[in-house]
């Protein structure tokens, strides 16, 4: 079997297996990507979960801080009764409506106790600075616009930033110089001396004049976040607490998941990890069972305030986020594949045996054609022979009886020449595309072989009164196949009989030159050097020529100009079989530019000149 159809099945069979896999593969992959949104949407889910518990932690942390600051007598005492009854409670402050810290007293340190010296000390900054009481403002402003007591002219002359909640912000100011001195003097100076010097270069704003109020403040002091829940009292006074960090943070770990048996991981049974991140990005509380190693995790939320600068973040292993996903799909591809393998199959091996069967058919068919070619070239040798005899017995009668069987005669041996020709033909064209084609090159003068190649169609030439003209320049021997020579040269004048013979012209013209260059004389092993011949033939006539459209196809096989009934009988394997020896020959059979009619030039290369005898 050839190459190409081996190939034009393979194709058949591998380009629908390559398109199946492609698309199985994309359906595959995006089934994963699928998958994985799926899952990230169901871990962002369960994030949001934790986070509502977060929210009912300080919900419930600000309905019991609420009462506790809900007090409008301010005796320090009571305070100190207060602030030791609730565990989680670091210390109370309360701001005169001025803005002035009146408990602890700043301005009477001999009277306070350690804790409260020591909280002057750490909040100093936020007392001082503006802060605490900016926070105090936006909150009360955000909340008397949302109860509509502002009016809409006070909110267009409203500072350039936007008022927001406390309970959502994180307020962080520069300290003022004089809290700057303290921090720089606390390891030389009285605790007592420093917190009298902080806060008497203190500027107090006047936070007065507002409605009763609440809020969380978030400040940052020694190991990070604390927080302070304040309450403003119909008197005017800010009634605030900091918690203990410690405590509240123990608390709010307690309403977080402790176990790692989740529903996913029971479902997908895949193990993640859920940490609570703070600021800096440092892990507060985690839980599950993964591992994780990267650094960025699967989806992140951020937590509910006041520890809105906080995240939940959830970490899966990549290898099993996607593990299990797409076996639908491979198995789907599988078995298409297969399925689609097996089709092919099927269909090539009917393919080749169809394609074997009408090459057996064909190369029968071409045996029968040559043998038959064979088995008439015998008895047609035979006719043309004895009509060849008869035409010299007959040339040797002068009677007037001889003229009419002299023309019956030359109708034969025309006819006859026409047959071989044909046969020829059928015959080199089988050996062509056999690859069997070998030149038998001998000592030839051109010239001679053209004249005895023409004396052949002279019955013809006479009958249509076709104009024979004949400049010949190849008088000298050269090595060529005359039976090639004769077919090519054969061919062309058959042409001019069939389809040119309007014209009433054939001229034919020979050149025979040297060359010098080196070349190699086909299917001969040696390569000769200098003093090769180049044969040029050109056969002209005054025909109707070869449409333009045409002349590219006039040298395939079976190509004729019309294939209608009434066209000349042909074929359509002449030229073909013209060019292809021309070729072998080491020369080109080539279709010239003209004015009228056709011009086709013969170029053969032989052996060494010699003179003619």
């Amino acid at each position: 079997m050839k190459r190409r159809p081996l190939i034009l099945i393979a194709l058949i069979v591998i380009l629908p297996l390559t398109a199946l896999t492609w698309a199985a593969l994309r359906i595959a992959e995006s089934e994963q990507i699928v998958v994985r949104q799926r899952f990230r949407e169901l871990m962002e889910d369960r994030l949001h979960d934790v986070n509502a518990n977060v929210a009912i932690f300080f919900e419930n942390t600000e309905r019991s801080l609420n009462q506790v600051t809900a007090i409008d007598h301010f005796d320090v005492d009571q305070l100190r009764r207060v602030i030791r009854s609730e565990p989680s409670m670091l210390q109370m402050f309360v701001l005169s409506p001025s803005g002035q810290i009146t408990y602890p007293d700043p301005g009477n340190m001999e009277s306070l106790n350690g804790r409260e010296r020591l909280f002057l000390v750490q909040a100093a900054k936020m007392f001082t600075g503006k802060d605490l009481k900016e926070a105090i403002v936006r909150s009360e402003h955000a909340t008397n616009v949302a109860s509509g007591l502002v009016a809409e002219e006070d909110n267009r002359s409203a500072p350039s930033q936007p008022p927001a909640p406390a309970s959502s912000r994180t307020f962080r100011s520069p300290a003022p110089q004089a809290v700057q001195k303290l921090q720089a003097q606390q390891q030389v100076q009285a605790p007592s001396q420093l917190v009298e010097d902080a806060y008497s270069v203190a500027q107090v704003q006047n936070i007065a004049d507002f409605t009763e109020s609440s809020g969380w403040f978030v400040w940052y002091w020694d190991r990070g976040l604390n927080l302070i829940y304040w309450q403003r009292r119909s008197s005017g006074h800010i009634v605030g607490c900091a918690l203990e960090r410690a405590r509240w943070m123990a608390d709010l770990v307690a309403h977080l998941p402790e176990t790692v048996d989740s529903a996913t991981e029971k479902v997908r049974r895949v193990a993640t990890r859920v940490r609570l991140v703070n600021t800096s990005a440092e892990s507060v509380y985690q839980w599950g069972s993964f591992e994780p190693d990267q650094t960025q995790p699967l989806c992140e939320v951020p937590v509910v305030a006041p520890l809105a600068s906080w995240r939940l973040q959830c970490f899966v292993p990549e290898d099993q986020l996607t593990a299990g996903t797409g076996r639908s799909v491979y198995f789907t591809l599988a078995a298409g594949l297969c399925a689609v393998a097996a089709v092919l199959a099927v269909v090539a091996v009917l393919f080749i045996r169809e394609y074997a069967r009408d090459m057996r058919q064909a190369s029968q068919q071409v045996s029968f054609v040559n043998q038959v070619s064979h088995e008439l070239k015998t008895p047609l040798t035979n006719i043309r022979m004895y009509a060849e005899l008869l035409d010299r017995d007959l040339q040797g009668m002068e009677n007037a009886g001889a003229a009419r069987p002299k023309e019956r005669l030359n109708i034969i041996l025309s006819e006859g020449q026409r047959l071989s020709r044909l046969i020829g033909n059928v015959l080199t064209f089988a050996r062509q595309q056999r690859r069997t084609l070998q030149l038998q090159l001998r000592e030839e003068i051109p010239d001679r072989l053209i004249r005895t190649i023409l004396d052949r169609f002279e019955p013809v030439f006479g009958d249509q009164r076709i104009d024979v003209q004949l400049e010949l320049n190849a008088g000298q021997t050269m090595s060529l196949d005359p039976d090639f020579v004769e077919q090519i040269l054969g061919n062309l004048v058959s042409n001019v009989e069939k389809y040119a013979a309007s014209g009433g012209l054939l001229r034919i013209e020979s050149q025979l030159s040297r060359s010098d260059s080196v070349s190699r004389i086909p299917n001969e092993s040696a390569t000769t050097g200098s003093s090769l011949c180049r044969l040029t033939i050109d056969v002209i006539d005054k025909g109707p020529g070869v449409e333009p459209s045409k002349r590219s196809e006039i040298f395939q096989p079976f190509a004729r100009a019309s294939n209608t009934l009434s066209y000349a009988a042909g074929t359509g394997i002449g030229l073909s079989i013209a060019r292809e020896l021309a070729r072998l020959h080491g020369g080109d059979v080539v279709l010239m530019e003209s004015a009228t009619g056709c011009w086709f030039r013969i170029t053969l290369r032989g052996g060494p000149q010699a003179d003619a005898d």
